[in-house]
């Protein structure tokens, strides 16, 4: 493995196979019985469920999550200042479950907010948001753990497909975006996977596991779609939800929360599909994008309802990037080129109204004049104009760029 963290241990080395793994447990562990075990423990994963006003729903979530095979999950439920019958079963969850965080907001912020206080508030390497009026099946967490520590390509999330039901019947087996890559042959890379086991303590997977599931998974890099599961379907490696997390436009986001995340990590480390249902999807009329099970050729949502649009979590996206740019190009394997590539998979058309002609076509063009300044110093003058020229930006507006850095370095010279 390349590098292993946990608690503070580290191996460096090429490969490591389960016999040796447990070499190193059994050389550690004759000062200190059990000390390899608590150095090599399963990742932590942290279930953040996000709920207002769905108290008839949430006891149910809950208990989906103290319900996993996965043996290492903290839970994590973040009330959105509910008006229902949530605060009588958020007394129930207490009584249930001893070791439950739940934070309560006196004010309703929106899913977004909520959900960036309850990953705040968690500690594990990877992060689930589960919608408090979905289910995780029970081998939701393992399938996930067991996926990412599989693959050879360290993707950002994971995705797994979501059952749709109405009431207490299943009305669908498969998510219809998720079905867009899984009807091609794109994404299948069969050496890009080594099946894990883990050697220290008790063995895991446990033996009844089907590892056949790394069959049935497809990479995601380069698209512009929705090709994911919604919310509950995900798990996120936390340092890629941090590398979006403060942007503080997002406080003013009510929903959109896992578009934002799902399209900006995807374009930077790419991500996973996997064909095995682990999650499910309640239908129950409320719903803002799925108020019908889906239908071929059929909108299951009224258009121009409730929750904010997607071009609004698109541009908070793609002028995060812009103003954090320092961050891909400084700290990542990003040079200019890859992250002017990294612009135009995530740009959209501009949703402001007040924005110029020229400027409402592309998102990333209205950023980049508004960051002119600052982001030459990284990636240069001339392939940010040169982007800018592709896009059809009026000469007088690229040619009066820079003013005030060269006012600024005019002044220093005199």
């Amino acid at each position: 493995m390349d590098e292993g963290t946990g608690d503070g241990f580290h191996l460096r080395g090429s490969t490591i196979d389960a016999a040796d793994s447990a070499r190193v447990v059994n050389r550690f562990s004759r000062n200190d019985p059990g000390n390899g075990e608590k150095l090599l423990r399963l990742p932590l994963v942290s279930v953040i469920v996000v709920n207002f006003n769905y108290g008839r729903f949430l006891g149910a979530a809950v208990d989906s999550v103290f319900g996993q095979t996965y043996p290492n999950i903290e839970c994590i439920v973040v009330d959105n200042a509910s008006t229902d019958e949530t605060g009588q079963v958020l007394r129930a969850i207490e009584g249930r479950y001893a070791n439950v965080k739940i934070i309560r907001r006196t004010d309703n912020g929106g899913q977004t907010r909520a959900a960036l206080e309850g990953f705040s508030a968690s500690a594990g390497p990877y992060v689930i948001f589960l919608d408090a009026d979905d289910l995780l099946l029970p081998n939701c967490v393992e399938t996930h753990v067991f996926i990412h520590l599989s693959l050879r390509v360290h993707v950002g999330f994971t995705s797994g497909d979501m059952l749709q039901t109405s009431g207490d019947q299943v009305v669908l087996g498969t998510e219809n975006a998720f079905n867009r890559v899984m009807k091609t042959g794109r994404g299948i890379k069969p050496r890009a996977v080594r099946p894990y086991r883990h050697a220290f303590g008790e063995t895991w997977p446990p033996e009844n596991f089907d590892c056949r599931v790394l069959e049935t998974i497809r990479f995601v890099r380069l698209t512009d779609q929705w090709v994911w599961s919604p919310t509950s379907g995900n798990c996120f490696r936390r340092d890629a939800l941090c590398l979006f997390a403060d942007n503080p436009a997002l406080h003013n986001m009510k929903t959109g929360t896992d578009l934002y995340f799902c399209l900006g990590i995807n374009a930077v480390s790419g991500s996973v599909l996997i064909d095995a249902a682990v999650a499910v999807y309640r239908l129950h009329g409320g719903n803002i994008f799925s108020q019908r099970p889906q239908l071929n050729h059929v909108l299951c949502y009224e258009p121009g309802g409730a929750g904010d649009s997607n071009a609004k979590a698109r541009a908070a996206l793609v002028d995060h990037v812009v103003a954090r740019a320092h961050r891909f190009v400084g700290q990542h394997d990003f040079i200019w080129i890859e992250f002017l590539w990294l612009l135009w998979r995530i740009d959209c058309e501009n949703p402001d109204p007040g924005a110029p002609r020229w400027a409402r076509r592309s998102r990333g063009v209205a950023a980049l004049v508004k960051n002119y300044d600052s982001i030459v110093p990284l990636l240069g003058r001339w392939p940010v104009k040169a982007w800018l020229a592709l896009h059809l930006v009026p000469l007088k507006v690229i040619s009066g760029l820079g003013k005030i850095q060269r006012e600024s370095a005019r002044r220093r010279l005199e």
